[in-house]
């Protein structure tokens, strides 16, 4: 006969369950370094207005980078980034087309987007402003990144050190010759990033 004053083994579990996921979570210190962006959990979310009636938003989902940082000099960060133009998509295959077209992106010349920062100015205790060059249909202009340190701690899926950020720009298109539709379409281009970054150790050719 069980003890009602024993613990159901569910709730056990349940508490074991509830330990690990706050174990993983933890922060922990991370060491000077260059990190690679983790291909997997980084994307570029852009945003525009429609007519003034909407905001209409998509993704670029394959970008790859670097990051150099040094926690305790935070403002020597240098960072490295590469948008695959040719993957940009509002999720509707007609416009998609339009976008990677000439008229808009022009994928087929410049199918990559180029962005390095090596300037940064702490806002707050998790919070900075990144100042960087990006390189867009050939033409390249400041655009500053207000970013967002979340945490580092161990991925408790494959057990590695990750450092997770998030970043928020915007951008002018007419700037790099993207003009069409404009001013019924935004000029202005809200650029939302995603990204999780772990240590670069070099086995990756």
């Amino acid at each position: 006969m069980t003890d009602p004053r024993s613990p159901p083994i569910a709730l056990l579990a349940l508490l074991f369950s509830i330990l690990a996921l706050a174990q993983a979570r933890a922060e922990v210190p991370f060491p000077t370094g260059r990190y690679r962006l983790d291909p997997h959990h980084a994307r570029v979310t852009w945003s525009v207005s429609h007519l003034g009636f909407s905001t209409y938003r998509g993704l670029i989902p394959s970008v790859s980078g670097s990051l150099l940082i040094d926690p305790a000099h935070p403002e020597a960060a240098r960072l490295d980034a590469t948008v695959q133009m040719t993957g940009i998509t509002s999720l509707d295959a007609a416009l998609d087309q339009r976008l990677r077209g000439p008229q808009f992106f022009a994928t087929a010349r410049y199918p990559t987007a180029t962005y390095h920062a090596d300037g940064l100015t702490m806002t707050g205790p998790r919070t900075a402003r990144l100042q960087g060059r990006i390189t867009l249909c050939g033409v390249t202009h400041p655009l500053a990144m207000n970013v967002r340190f979340e945490r580092a701690g161990q991925d408790p899926v494959d057990g590695s050190l990750t450092l997770g950020f998030d970043g928020a720009a915007t951008l002018r298109r007419s700037l790099f010759g993207v003009v069409a539709y404009t001013p019924l379409i935004g000029d202005d281009v809200g650029l939302e990033l995603e990204a999780e970054f772990k240590p670069d150790n070099g086995n990756d050719p």
